[in-house]
């Protein structure tokens, strides 16, 4: 189906001096919408139905704020900037329908829409000055909303703006009626991811099979993929890709969108996408093609990931660990907990969101409500979202977030900042490393160990290799390696390898079967497991929350702790 219905927005400015056809002013306008015929009489900027009583008038603003009718026509009318009108209308039967035909609903609306109203007119929320009043009319009941800036230099309406006015106004008022159609398009991207991830498991597997089920076009572009992955040293994401590497991406991903019951999926997410614009715009959404669209950047990481696995060893594939899904009383705790604030809940709640891997913006904008309640954490997983390329960056953001956690002693925020500094700055490093350190980062203390021994510093650099190998199994690992090939001490290295080995580390034992073998373990071992680790236990340390009250929340580390205990894997940190 395709909405009729429709919130229409009118927004008129009047500039200062501004005469109706009656000789009125701004403030005259304002008397107008507030005692017109139609009009529901409120007192006090609170609904009365009685609407006889003495200083009984249509306007309402701000909860808390008391309308005085004449102040509020001589303040209009000595404003030195622009005042807006804007109105919103709604047909009568949609009205009636949608609970929207009294000054409740509207005022309950315009209260909780207000700031994003000042974004959508550049007004800083505190600047924001205005007054609403609800028109009953028998055709299309309509609330005019009078608003203004109290710096009359902030306020800047485009057609952009009002897009997005129309929008989040939209959303609320048809919220029920547009709840089916959300969760068709939800559907639908997940059907389509699952697809896609279906299609990509099925192309490895034909590859390495020797390919000859593929066409020639897509054969070749997988093989120029993995050849600008093998050579790529970064995390291999599509985030952290060269252009060249994201073009090729972007190729593969057009030519598998053409297989018949993606394309079909995608049709079908773009219809709903279109249901949603019907209820507040004519114009529809461009169908943006499927690799170019940001709510679907996970199947260009399908490809990225494919393209790793296939460089990966025989005997070392990539491996996912086991996530848990988060039982729905669980998820709805949180919910009601991040409702009210809870930091702990914002940040657990938006973990949920970010491992979907579809909803990154509800993740970044929980997060983000954490973080402006100081919450180092919240500030490190945005970082996060920004660097793993899951949240739209804007040129300052990731590194903003960054310095702001590790002002607040994060650690593995401290450890980032560390690693990113210039090496023609050896002593910065070495002070955020050293802060990283000590406040609990393994990976810190092993850098140290290498920052010293490079600068002939033996004693001192072995002293923080060995102190890194006491903490964790991945360092004690390197470390091993480190001796056997830096400093040629097989024997102490070999100890240390053996060590990591003989408590399940598979990483250290991959290490050992590499040099039986004759191998050059340093190069080869632990293509998947050594750096899979090294990116992501930083993350998942970093991430580790407890709830107050002690309240548990349950991290994606438990999770995978408790399905390895059921695998009979054991897990060291």
């Amino acid at each position: 189906m395709i909405f009729i219905a429709k919130l229409i927005l009118k927004a008129p400015y009047y500039k200062r001096g501004h005469k109706t056809e009656d000789g009125r002013g701004r403030g005259g306008y304002a008397e107008y919408i507030a005692t017109r015929e139609g009009v529901e009489l409120l007192r006090g900027g609170m609904v009365n139905y009685i609407g006889q009583r003495k200083g009984s008038c249509g306007l309402f603003s701000d909860e808390g704020v008391t309308v005085d009718l004449a102040k509020v026509s001589q303040e209009i009318d000595n404003h030195p900037g622009n005042v807006w009108a804007l109105i919103f209308s709604l047909k009568r039967e949609d009205a009636e329908r949608l609970g929207y035909n009294s000054a409740a609903p509207w005022m309950h609306l315009l209260r909780s829409r207000r700031n994003d109203i000042a974004k959508a007119m550049h007004i800083s929320p505190e600047n924001l000055r205005w007054y609403a009043a609800y028109h009953n009319k028998e055709t299309n009941p309509h609330a005019h909303m009078m608003v203004w800036s109290q710096n009359p230099r902030e306020p800047y309406l485009s057609q952009m703006g009002i897009h997005d006015i129309k929008k989040v106004m939209a959303s609320d008022i048809f919220r029920q009626e547009l709840l089916s159609v959300y969760r068709g398009q939800t559907q639908a991207r997940d059907d389509l991811k699952e697809t896609f991830r279906a299609k990509m498991r099925e192309l490895t597997a034909q590859i390495r099979a020797g390919g000859n089920e593929i066409s020639p076009e897509l054969y070749q572009k997988f093989a120029l993929l993995c050849g600008k992955i093998s050579s790529h040293k970064g995390k291999k994401v599509y985030g952290y890709l060269n252009n060249s590497a994201k073009q090729l991406t972007n190729e593969i991903v057009k030519l598998l969108s053409a297989d018949g019951k993606i394309a079909e999926l995608y049709d079908l997410w773009y219809r709903c996408q279109c249901e949603v614009y019907c209820t507040y715009t004519d114009a529809m959404p461009e169908k943006i093609p499927l690799e170019e669209n940001k709510e679907f950047k996970s199947v260009r990481n399908e490809v990225v990931r494919a393209a790793a696995e296939i460089l990966s060893l025989p005997r070392q594939p990539l491996r996912e660990m086991p996530e848990g899904k988060m039982p729905e009383e669980d998820l709805k705790f949180l919910e009601i907990r991040a409702d009210f604030g809870d930091v702990d809940a914002l940040i657990a709640l938006g973990r949920h969101y970010y491992e979907k891997e579809d909803d990154a913006d509800e993740a970044e904008y929980l997060w983000k409500v954490a973080a402006d309640k100081g919450s180092a954490a919240a500030m490190y997983l945005i970082y996060k979202g920004y660097r793993d390329g899951k949240f739209t960056e804007k040129p300052s953001d990731k590194m903003k977030y960054l310095r702001m956690a590790a002002d607040k002693n994060h650690a593995y925020a401290e450890y980032e900042l560390a690693m990113q500094t210039d090496k023609r700055m050896p002593n910065v490093k070495l002070s955020y490393l050293m802060r990283a350190a000590e406040h609990g980062c393994t990976a810190a203390e092993y850098e140290i160990g290498k920052l010293y021994y490079e600068n002939g510093q033996t004693e001192q650099g072995l002293a923080h290799l060995e102190k890194a190998a006491g903490l964790d199994l991945w360092a004690r690992t390197q470390v091993g390696l480190f001796y056997c090939y830096t400093r040629d001490d097989w024997e102490h290295g070999m100890e240390l390898l053996t060590s990591a080995a003989e408590e399940n580390y598979a990483p250290a034992q991959e290490t050992i079967r590499n040099i039986q073998s004759g191998l050059n373990a340093q190069i080869f071992t632990g293509l998947c497991d050594l750096f899979y680790y090294a990116a992501n236990i930083i993350d998942e340390r970093a991430e580790e929350i407890q709830a107050p009250s002690g309240e548990p929340v349950i991290s994606r580390r438990q999770r995978r702790e408790e399905q390895a205990k059921r695998d009979g894997v054991v897990m060291q940190m």
